[in-house]
């Protein structure tokens, strides 16, 4: 790519003076010289607010601390930068972005290139005029060389038609300004996904964005180093052309220079490996997350009323999500942990309730939603577990004065349930420990007492203590003398327990 001011066209004056007239000729040159600028040199503005040349070196200066304003004209669907050089102070610009705020650059005397200091890229869709002011730091004066830019936004190398689900290599980003914008067709209904990363000897950074053809913005992606991150799942509702636009610059304070690789991806939710109905209290463990932000859509079909544990086990960070027949999504809310233990019962999800009849979607996908890490691809298991709140190996009917011994909270995210019966009106305390540490350590134990009539929380504690019975939040019998005693984990751990309910 090549920039600055354009080259100034050979006189042939020669040819048409006649050697008797040299020094008329030589009167007149000198007078044209005095009268305007210097044809090779910089332009000066000479009053506030004037509108200068573009892609021509402006010098200029500021002195008593008052800013220097200036504007100049740009075209639909252009691109713009300034770049700024200090010949004495520290002096910044900034330029009045049509997108909303300033792109600014800073400049303090020194052997950067002026080329090397651009303002980040100012995009333009309608054309008009700019506004574009200077100012001083540290100081009241200033002198400072400074070029507005049109960027060459077509690739100079590769071609700028490709193919999605292939990959850009050959082009660089060259000068540090540089911008190529690359088309793909996409049809409506496909999700597509996109990383760039940064080549050669140079540092810095480099970020990829994904726009429609009208420039609407989609998604970005910066990239300086490892881990290298990608655009995350993107949905096309259109069919048509949609842009790539790479551009020097991201979370890197340096902006890159040189070459760059872009890959792009086509995402089928459809699973790969593995059938698309998932049954439940089986774990499935055939599948996996094939590429960067890969999907497995599975399909789940139960009665009304249904409750299941969701687990989700891997080496790299995923997520689950679950669906209404509706496309409400209902759980989980969090993703998977990552962690030595590879017990698939030792990483919940939460639990989840079909509420309705239909096909519920469960989707299994790789990545943490705004940290879309090219390296979280791999295997995993994932199980919904059928949530039955009885307890497993005690009664569920007591009454006041029993002790419960014998059950536990397991696996993660398990909830018992006991129905106590006593007298309507009656004051009673409920006692209870832990009869081994929970894992994980830090979890409690939720311990609450239900009206069954009306839903409503009589007492509830946290369940923490193994030494001995601790007394929790005293309740009062509802009318019917029934109460639902329940015991579940906060944060899913797995805990045996022991309670008794006393007068």
């Amino acid at each position: 790519m090549t920039f600055g001011a354009p080259g100034l066209p050979e006189s042939s004056a020669g040819e048409h003076v006649n050697t008797m007239h040299l020094p008329r000729a030589a009167a007149l040159c000198l007078c044209l010289c005095l009268a305007c600028d210097n044809p090779v040199g910089p332009y000066h503005p000479q009053g506030q607010g004037e509108l200068v040349p573009v892609n021509q070196l402006i010098e200029d200066a500021i002195s008593g601390g008052v800013d220097r304003h200036y504007s100049f004209e740009i075209t639909a669907d252009g691109e713009y930068v300034v770049l700024l050089k200090s010949l004495h102070g520290f002096v910044g610009m900034s330029i009045a972005d049509p997108q909303g705020g300033f792109a600014t650059v800073g400049s303090a005397p020194g052997s950067t290139p002026l080329e090397d200091n651009p303002s980040r890229n100012v995009v333009t869709h309608q054309a008009g005029v700019l506004a574009l002011d200077a100012y001083v730091f540290n100081g009241d004066s200033a002198r400072f060389q400074f070029k507005i830019v049109p960027v060459h936004t077509p690739p100079e190398i590769a071609p700028s038609q490709f193919t999605l689900g292939g990959t850009i290599s050959g082009e660089t980003i060259d000068p540090r300004f540089d911008t190529d914008i690359f088309t793909a067709h996409g049809d409506s209904g496909q999700i597509i996904a996109a990383a760039v990363k940064p080549l050669g000897s140079d540092p810095g950074g480099i970020t990829l964005y994904v726009e429609t053809a009208a420039g609407q913005f989609m998604a970005l992606v910066p990239a300086d180093s490892e881990p290298l991150m990608s655009t995350g799942p993107i949905s096309l509702f259109a069919s048509g052309d949609y842009r790539f636009v790479v551009r020097s610059g991201g979370n890197a304070t340096v902006r890159h220079r040189g070459p760059y690789r872009v890959w792009s991806y086509l995402i089928n939710p459809a699973p790969e490996h593995s059938a698309v109905a998932l049954v439940t209290n089986a774990a499935l463990s055939s599948e996996r997350i094939d590429q960067p932000n890969d999907i497995d859509q599975f399909t789940l079909v139960d009665t009304v009323g249904a409750e299941f544990l969701a687990f989700l086990q891997a080496s790299r960070h995923f997520f689950m999500q679950v669906r209404t027949p509706g496309g409400t999504l209902i759980g989980p809310s969090t993703g998977m942990q990552v962690d030595a233990d590879t017990v698939l019962l030792h990483h919940p999800l939460g639990s989840i309730r079909l509420d309705s009849a239909g096909t519920y979607s469960v989707r299994v996908f790789g990545g943490y939603p705004g940290e879309w890490l090219m390296a979280d691809t791999g295997a995993y298991r994932v199980l919904l577990q059928r949530l039955d709140r009885r307890p497993e190996s005690a009664t569920a009917s007591v009454v006041v004065g029993d002790t419960v011994r014998g059950e536990e909270i397991y696996p993660a995210g398990d909830v018992d349930e006991f129905t106590l019966s006593a007298t309507p009106s009656a004051l009673l305390k409920p006692w209870f420990r832990l009869t081994a540490t929970p894992v994980p350590s830090y979890a409690a134990v939720v311990f609450e007492a239900v009206d069954p009539g009306t839903g409503a929380v009589l007492s509830q504690n946290a369940v923490t203590a193994t030494a001995g019975l601790t007394q929790g939040t005293p309740f009062t019998v509802p009318a019917g003398g029934t109460v639902r005693l329940r015991f579940g984990g906060a944060d899913g751990p797995r805990a045996p327990y022991q309670f008794t309910i006393q007068p």
